[in-house]
This record gives structure tokens, sequence and C-alpha cells, in this order.
């Protein structure tokens, strides 16, 4: 075998289909390593057979046929395509663009990325008749023509769906024009032009016109099956078909981890010209000329195939040309008494026509995965050919083990269409890409589903808890495998779900439960609805103390390396100042109550936390330290390297252990403005003595200051039922009990170099955003004399209105209850995620938090989280499909545009805009878009993009005249285009009326 050695072959990376008796690639197998026929009959519900009666011969519609079921059905919502539209869109379009996402979850490529690349789509489908029925009721608007009738917009359907750049072309050439459009895409692969390549073929059966031309011709089989091979054949039986591949080089796909089906080692692509006599006749030189050329492009040897997929139609024309041709080329240099085989799959299913290329190529692709070579049906006697004792080829005609020959198996498919087009393929056994060593375990796994519709997570819930239940048995797949792929290579839609679990019983059963409740139980499985389509803003809060307990951070040492490392460079560093290592303290669970103790370790485990966080791809746009947690905040954004950060809570913790001024604080429920007052109630001129010194929420702040005044300020709130608790601290920080220390702490930070913040910190001490050139030893004393501004700082960050994850980076929840009262009294769209739990182990509650973070919206790097993970085969996309068919009940009524009212009196009375509040205006514009677009009100998002509900120019104009006529403001289409939002909209609308 001397293989084209300059040249990558392509690999079939994904794989999807709707055959005859098959939804999968997987129940294909089964049909063909089973030798099974499913061709059925046509259904009669499919052609007007009474209307067709009187024009032609209605016998031809009673036959044989391979259908398939439910065309109708579509998951608009899915694909953003408004009902209106998608009941102007030929079923073909509709079941290619789902088994385009098939094949990419098949692949492990998320669809997101791909947004922008130059990958190519070649389609092979042509108008099924579906315009015809549009016609006939009286669909004749531009959606319907581009829809169903114009077969240049089914590419660029996939194309703009995916946001791809690269070429996008439909191909036809008859009964080759889907295995001619992967032939035309492996030569864009070749050539460089593309990275990966997206075929699709679609070939539906709507209207019955061809039938009764097939008839006539004398092409279709008067016994309803395809005898490849047999001399009784006399025609073929039609089927229905769809399917798609994802193509990339083979050295990119096993890079990448893949695991192909085949590859793709050379083709060639050619036309009978005049040899066959006619246009529709086949020729034998052609296609002896076609098969020379492929194997001399595959740098292969034709006697070194071991089996040929053959168009094989059953023709009496057809068949004995095919087979004479691949028994000319295949006897070149074979070895004597080594026959090629010989199949057909259109035996088993029918022929799909334009898209029988792409099954022949599939099922001979997963014949070469199985090593297995399918038998071919229908065969009692063969052609002359076939029984020429010196004939290089032979049916199969059993199922049979693939010969092994210790080099890697070789197959040819051949596809011929009546235009005297022909194509041949050169397939070859792929190399399976080194696997990571198996059995890797974590103390604790996240596995993150998603969908975008609540039902379709909910049946993804149910297949993936069927998955887990074999994880780890036999050839299974291991658990840190699966979690990886679902997170790693898979698209994340907005109804989202976390099951966190130590192994695939536990998270099977969390499964379970969250079908049978409907919702998360916020431990083991986390679940709810991404409400906004962008990523929220992610805030990193760092605490002061109180989170500190023995033991924490012990076990996250051995499960997270990023943890760990940070952990110890921080160590390093304070044992550079103090002369002991926290990771030494944390390792004998010591229990720490010394300030110089508590301070240097929690610096150290709120940067070792926050270093987590980030290498799981959860990067902050803001972060907020609480009085010491400030440091561990600088050090996070960049602006203290970790060697000043310990040097700044080292000296610092120690000068508070030396400070001689005696001082509490004790934790109060009530807002600052009645702490004050409280203070002047109880110590009147003496209220120097008692301060403020922090304010987390307006229902709870901290009072700072000498410990008998503050005994003579606590206990009249005490009898009053006014929650309070002394914080374990003898000092007053945030006080004047601290100024003792300035000079001493000036001095001792003299040489801290801050830098540039490469993250906002939003400093609690003055209470704005601060540059990291202010952190100097100046800024590290007033962090610690200022009263801390924590809810101003939480209030700042909600001003922007958009939706905001505060994760709280401590080994215990210090601050949650403060950021909820905030988020509640701003009514934010926000959530407060903690990092540990002391009543949790620190992997399963900082797996909670990752699964919280995720349904929140943020977008975690899965393969730094399950890191090495091997990519594996998940269950694919639970479709939500509604009918959608011209005249059926259950299709969406088309709106018709209204037309203005003749006199001005019949006019409704259009609404006071400046008049109606956010509620009614929201309304009404809800409601017009929910008109135009053909979408229920309830199922459309304010800040989701109009166009990923479906707007399109057409449907904008439409949208802008209901504006005008209704509301009486004149709003441009490329307002409504883009990024713009329903919100968008309202705030337009809003300021207009109030000009």
């Amino acid at each position: 075998m001397h293989i084209n050695s300059g040249r990558d072959p392509i690999a079939i990376v994904g794989a999807a289909c709707r055959l005859p008796g098959a939804q999968s690639p997987a129940d294909l197998w089964q049909i063909v390593s089973g030798g099974r026929d499913v061709v059925g009959v046509i259904p009669q519900e499919r052609f007007d057979i009474e209307t067709a009666s009187g024009r032609r011969r209605p016998d031809v519609l009673r036959g044989a046929g391979g259908y398939l079921d439910d065309i109708a059905g579509f998951d608009a919502r899915f694909f953003g395509v408004t009902p209106f539209e998608a009941l102007r869109m030929d079923p073909q379009q509709r079941l290619l663009l789902e088994v385009t996402w098939e094949a990419l979850d098949d692949a492990g490529v998320p669809a997101e990325s791909l947004a922008g690349s130059d990958t190519g789509v070649y389609t092979s489908l042509l108008p099924s008749g579906y315009w015809d029925l549009l016609r006939r009721s009286g669909m004749y608007d531009m959606h319907a023509a581009l829809g169903a009738a114009v077969s240049g917009i089914f590419p660029g359907r996939v194309s703009t769906q995916l946001d791809l750049r690269g070429p996008s072309m439909g191909v036809e050439a008859a009964c080759a024009t889907s295995l001619l459009a992967v032939h035309v895409a492996c030569r864009a692969l070749w050539a460089g032009e593309i990275d990966l390549a997206i075929v699709g073929g679609a070939n539906l059966q709507i209207v019955p016109d061809l039938y009764f031309a097939l008839a006539d011709a004398g092409v279709l089989s008067s016994s309803g099956r395809c005898k490849f091979g047999d001399v009784s054949g006399d025609g073929y039986v039609r089927s229905e078909g769809v399917v798609a591949l994802i193509l990339k080089p083979l050295s990119r796909a096993l890079a990448d981890g893949e695991h192909p089906y085949a590859t793709i080692l050379g083709s060639a692509a050619t036309h009978d010209g005049r040899t066959g006599g006619s246009l529709v006749a086949p020729g034998l030189e052609g296609h002896e000329t076609m098969l020379r050329k492929a194997y001399l492009d595959a740098g292969v040897s034709p006697g070194e195939v071991d089996y040929v997929e053959a168009h094989g139609p059953g023709t009496p024309a057809g068949d004995p040309t095919e087979l004479a041709a691949l028994d000319l080329v295949l006897r070149e240099g074979r070895d004597p008494g080594r026959r090629c085989l010989i199949g057909s799959l259109k035996s088993n299913i029918g022929h799909t026509e334009f898209t029988s290329g792409m099954a022949g190529l599939l099922k001979t692709a997963l014949a070469l995965r199985h090593r297995t070579i399918p038998a071919t049906l229908h065969v009692v006697e063969p052609h002359a050919v076939l029984r020429d004792p010196a004939a290089a080829v032979e049916l199969a005609l059993l199922t049979q083990d693939w010969p092994e020959r210790g080099t890697p198996a070789l197959a040819g498919v051949n596809s011929f269409g009546m235009s005297g087009t022909n194509v041949h393929l050169v397939l070859s056994e792929a190399p399976q890409a080194a696997r990571p060593r198996r059995g890797q375990t974590r103390p604790s796994y996240v596995l993150p589903l998603s969908a975008r519709d609540p039902r379709a997570l909910d049946e993804l819930a149910g297949a993936y808890a069927d998955l887990l239940d074999g994880v780890g048995e036999g050839a299974g797949p291991g658990l840190h495998d699966v979690c990886f792929s679902a997170g790693a290579r898979r698209s994340h839609h907005e109804y989202r779900l976390a099951a966190v679990g130590d192994d695939a019983r536990s998270l099977a059963a969390s499964l379970r439960e969250f079908r049978a409740t409907g919702r998360g139980d916020g431990r083991s499985v986390h679940a709810g609805e991404r409400r906004a389509a962008r990523r929220p803003k992610v805030v990193f809060v760092f605490p002061g103390q109180g989170g500190q307990w023995a033991g924490m951070g012990r076990r996250l040492l051995a499960a997270e390396p990023a943890f760990a490392l940070r952990l110890h460079e921080c160590a390093r560093a304070v044992d550079a100042e103090l002369g002991w290592s926290p990771v030494d303290a944390l390792l004998r669970g010591e229990r720490l109550s010394r300030v110089d103790e508590v301070q240097p370790t929690l610096w150290a485990m709120q940067v070792a936390l926050a270093a987590v966080w980030r290498e799981w791809g959860v990067e902050p746009d803001l972060l907020i330290g609480h009085s010491m947690g400030e440091i561990a905040a600088a050090v996070t954004a960049g602006a203290l390297s970790v060697a000043d950060g310990a040097a700044v809570v080292a000296r610092r913790s120690r000068l508070l252990r030396e400070l001689r001024t005696p001082g509490a604080m004790w934790a109060v429920a009530l807002g600052e403005e009645a702490a004050r007052r409280a203070i002047a109630q109880a110590v009147g001129e003496r209220s120097g003595q008692v301060s403020v010194g922090v304010v987390n929420s307006r229902h709870s702040t901290v009072l700072s200051g000498d410990p008998e005044w503050l005994e003579r300020v606590v206990e009249p709130l005490r009898r009053d039922g006014v929650f309070c608790r002394q914080v374990d601290v003898d000092y007053a920080s945030h006080a004047p009990q601290v100024e003792p220390v300035r000079e001493a702490l000036l001095e001792a930070l003299s040489g801290v170099r801050p830098g540039p913040c490469a993250v906002p910190i939003h400093s609690s001490a003055r209470d704005r955003v601060v540059d990291g050139p202010e952190l100097d030893a100046g800024y590290w004393f007033e962090n610690l004399r200022l009263p801390v501004r924590f809810a101003a700082a939480c209030q700042a960050a909600l001003a922007d209105a958009r939706p905001t994850v505060f994760i709280e980076m401590s080994p215990h929840p210090v601050l949650q209850t403060a950021l909820e009262e905030e988020v509640e009294a701003a009514g934010a769209n926000a959530s407060v995620v903690p990092c540990l739990r002391k009543d949790v182990p620190d992997a399963a509650a900082l797996g909670a938090a990752l699964g919280r973070a995720y349904v929140l919206g943020c977008h975690p790097r899965w393969d730094r989280v399950h890191p090495g993970g091997e990519y594996v085969r998940l269950p694919g996309y639970p479709w939500q499909r509604r009918r959608f068919w011209p005249g059926s009940a259950t299709s969406p009524v088309p709106p018709e545009p209204a037309r203005e009212p003749a006199h001005e009196s019949a006019r409704p009375a259009r609404p006071d805009l400046a008049a109606l509040s956010e509620t009614e205006l929201t309304a009404v514009v809800t409601d017009l878009a929910s008109q135009v677009l053909a979408v229920p009100g309830d199922e459309i998002g304010m800040d989701v993009p109009l166009t990923l509900l479906g707007l399109d120019s057409v449907l904008a104009t439409r949208f802008r005249e209901r504006v005008r006529r209704e509301l009486g403001v004149e709003v441009p289409v490329r307002s409504l285009l883009g990024p713009g939002t329903l919100l968008d909209l309202t705030t337009e609308l809003r300021s207009a009326a109030t000009v």
C-alpha cells in the first residue's frame, strides 16, 4: 500500500442520519449488520392519492417505499426560527439543521466553537415539492420562496445558523449529488481552503410527480426491492434519507482527541461523456476511468481493496456496467484467489436518491470501524460477471469479519448519477488517538447539562442517568471522561443543570431526583435558566476574618493542583516573613486564633481559591475586598506580587498582635444610621470611643471600639431583641483604636511596590474603583483604619443592571447574607455563590459552587475542570418538535400584515407611552413581538437579541410598521436587527415618548 504521503487523510469525525428504520448511525449499523430489510410501504397520508389518480396511475402510489417518520416535526425554538418561518421552510432544511447539529455533537464539536471560522458547508438537496403545497395553501411570500423553492438557500441556512464564514454551496448531480458534495469538501480541505467541513444531504418525497415520471420510464422495481447483483433486478424502490458528516484533517482529529469512523484517502469525480451512448445510460469506460483516477489519487493499488460499497440500485442496465467496471479495475495488483467483496445499502433501505452516496459512505465507515462487512440482501441468481470463476469481485452474501491482512482495511464507495456523473471515494480504517490513562478519579465530579427548553433538559437528565448506570462497566466510558465530554465537547444553552457527586451512582440518583421533583436541591443538583443572553458579570468577593476553621483546605490541597500550587507559593512568602508555613498549619488541622496566624492563612486560602476559579476559566470582571480581604484582592488583580501581599498581611497582623490599645468588635443587626443613633444614645459625648467600623448591608453593621463602651452600646440593643454578636478579636479595626500602629505600619510597608490592576478593584475603604499604584503603604493603613463600606461597594457592582454572580472566596461563607440583602434591596438580577463550607467536604463544596455558577450563566473551561479527559460519545439532544405543515391544525396561523384602517375613526386608540409603567410598556411591546414572530409571549426573553428569536429583515420591517401604526413611534429597522433586544426597544420607546 502506497498511500499518498504528501497529503493528510480526511477523517470522518462526526455523523448523524435519518434513514428508513434508523434515527442514528447506531441504528443503521443494527440494520445492516443484522441483515434486515426495512423497506415498507408508501404512507397513504403522504400524498393526495385520489387527486393524483385522476391524472395518473394511482397504483404507483400504493407500492413499497422507505419513508421517514414525522417529517413535519421541527424544533423551531431551538434554532431561533419563528413558527411563521418554520412553516415555510422545506422539511429537508428543517431535518438537515437537526441532523447537522447531531453530527457536530457526535464529533464533539461545540457549535459555538465554529462561529466566525472558515468552516465549509456542502449540501446535496433539491426542492422537495413542498413549495407546491405552500402555493396551494396561499403562501406566496418571500419566506416561502426562500424556504422551499430556492435550493441555493439550503447550505446558507446552515452557515447562517452556525455563523460560518467558509464556502457554502449546494452540489447537484442527480443521484451522485451527495457523494460529489463529499468529494468537493475533501478537495477544499486538502487545498487548505477550510479546516473543517460540514456535508449534508437530504431527500424527501413531498409531491408524487417524480413517482409518475419514474414509473413511466420503467425505473421502479416491480418487486418493491433493490436487488443489486441479481439477474432479476428490474429497478429500484424510492426511499427518503438525511445524512450529515463532519470532516477534518486526520492529524487535527487525532490531536483533538477524536475517534474517527474512517478516513478518506482519495477521490475522483468524472462524467461518462458519450461512452454510455446517451445521457442516462451508464458507460463502462467512464466507470473505469473514474475508479483508476480515484485509486491513483489515494495512492492505493486497487488490488488491496477489501470491499466496495456499490451504487447498486438493482437496475438491469446499471448493475452489469458497474460490476464489469469494478471487476476490470479491482483485479489490478490483486493476489490470486483474493476477491473483493461488494455490497449495496440499497438492498436494506431502498434508494435514497440524492442522499444515497452519503448513506453508502456512512455504512462503509461503520463497517470499517466495526471491521465487519455486512451482507447484501435479495440475491438469488448473481449476474454473469459474478459467476465467473476468474472474477475479481463477489457479492457479500453473508455478514462476515473484515479480512485480517496486517494492514489498515481499505474500502471504496461508488455513486452514480443519471446525468452521467460518477464519483468514487477510497476509504481506510482510521487510526485512533493515543488514549490517556484510564481510571482517572476525583473526589468530586461536576456533570453539566443544558438545553433550550425545560422539557428537553428533563429528557436529557434521564438519558444521562441511564448512561451513568453503565459507567465503569466493561467497555463503558469512565466517569471522568463523561463529565469532561459533557462540559468541553458540548454546546451550552440557557436551561442548565449541574449534578455534583463523588461517583456515577450518586450522579445518576441526583439526575433522577431532579426529574422527579423538577428542581435542583441546591447541593447535589443545581438547575435553572440562564436569563441573560450574554455572560453575567462575575465579582470575586474576599471577606475579612471569620471564615476560618480547623482543617480548612486540607483535602483541597490533594484534589486541586491549581489550589495547591498557589497556596504553596503564598505559604513560602508567609514563611519568609513569619518563619512558619500556612500549609503546615492546614495539614495539621490546627485551630488558628491569633491574628498573625489567622490573617496570613486566610489570605493564602483566598488567593489560592481565586486561582482555582481562574484556572477553571471563570474570570472576574470586578474584585471587592472586605477589610483584610482587600490584600487577597490586590494580589488576584496583579497589583501586588505574592511577596508584597504576604508582607502586607504578615507585617500588619503582627503589629495588630502587638497593639496594646484595648479593643473589641460587635456585629449588630442594624443599618448604618440606626447604629449611629444607638451609639449616640448609649455613650453620648464619648461616642468617639465607639465607631461604626463596618457597613455590611442596610441591615448589618459592625461596631468597633473600646470594649467597655461597646458593652454600653450593645446591652440596650440586646434587651430590645436586636441581634448582637461579639467578633472573636481583641483589637478594634476600622476605628481610632488602631491609630498607634500608623507610623510603624507605614515604615514596615515602605518597600511595597504596587503595579497596575489587571482586574478592577472596588475599594471598600475609599468606596470607589482604585488604580493599582494607589495600593501603597498609606492605602494599607487606610484599609485598617477607615470604615469598611462593603454595602456601598456591592451597590456599585449592581449599578449597571447587568446580571451578576458574586463568588465568595472563603473557607466558609461570611458575607453571603449581607450580599443577598443588598441584592434583594436593589432588586437586582444577581446571585451569591459561596466557595466552601466547613460542614461539607472541600471538593464537594467547590464542585457545587462551580455547578451553581454554571447554572447562573458562567462559562467554565471544562477541559480544565476535568483535565486529561478523553472524548466519549454522549446522548444526543432531545428535540422538542412541533408540527409545521400547510393546513395542519397544529401549525401556527401565519400572521397577515395588518391593513391600515380606511378611516381615522376606525383606528384603535394609541396608548400614551409616557403614562405606561415599565410593566405595562413591556407587555405592549412583548405582545407586538409575539404577533409578528408567532411566538408565545412567555417564550420571548426581554434581553435576548431579536435576531435569535427569528427576526430577519422582512419581519423587522413588518415589526417596525406595527410599532409605527400602533404606538406612533418610528423605529429604524437597523435598531431591531443585530444585538437589539426588546429591552432596548422599550428604552427607545420610552425616550421617544418623553421628547
